[in-house]
């Protein structure tokens, strides 16, 4: 269903700059942590033999909170399901510049990765409640290219700044951005009710099975 009769319209471009900025906050979140990796590893004491935890937290937590989020994403709004996930992304990201060793550290990737899980299906979510089906394949190209400016500028600009200011300086930034980004979504997207009528939990669970 495309733009939700509850909500007033919208331009299709600012509804695919929202998802794409969605997008890139949590991929540059996601990628920045190994290539940083020896920076704060030296700085906290962490064993290298570590960094590989450490950025597998975020990855388990997105996962298995993908799953679970899946059970009940869409009883919510969608706006507020969005500012809610992109400010505990945001937080857990800032708590990474303010850690002091290796279980401080994983703790905050688990919780960046349980908000940045559900976040990535909230982003496509919105371009498949707004796009038309017919426009829908290209708008979600354009989205993705969030995932690939993350990887051409997010990634190397958080390197620059971690080798002329420190190890704290990208998740500095990247966590003032995605507060820019929550506050543009907050301003910019419309509320609409939930598109469906909740469904029972076990109803919810047995098509969750038959998907997986």
């Amino acid at each position: 269903m495309t733009q939700p009769h509850t909500a007033p319209l919208i331009s299709s471009r600012r509804i695919i700059l929202i998802a794409a900025l969605i997008q890139f906050v949590n991929v540059t979140d996601f990628m920045m942590v190994m290539p940083l990796g020896p920076d704060f590893s030296k700085a906290l004491g962490i064993p290298l033999n570590n960094i590989g935890i450490i950025g597998g937290a975020y990855t388990l937590s997105a996962a298995i909170m993908g799953l679970i989020s899946a059970l009940f994403l869409d009883q919510y709004a969608r706006k507020k399901a969005l500012i809610f996930c992109l400010l505990g992304l945001t937080l857990a990201t800032l708590a990474g510049a303010v850690v002091w060793d290796t279980t401080s550290m994983v703790v905050a990737r688990i919780v960046a990765g349980a908000f940045g899980g559900p976040l990535t299906s909230l982003s496509v979510s919105l371009v498949a409640d707004w796009i038309a089906p017919a426009e829908r394949g290209r708008a979600m190209g354009k989205v993705m290219g969030g995932f690939a400016l993350a990887s051409v500028l997010g990634v190397p600009f958080g390197l620059e700044l971690a080798h002329f200011v420190s190890w704290h300086a990208p998740f500095i930034t990247t966590g003032l951005f995605g507060l820019a980004v929550t506050v543009l979504v907050w301003r910019t997207l419309p509320y609409y009710a939930p598109l469906e009528a909740p469904k029972p939990l076990a109803q919810r669970a047995s098509e969750l099975r038959s998907m997986m």
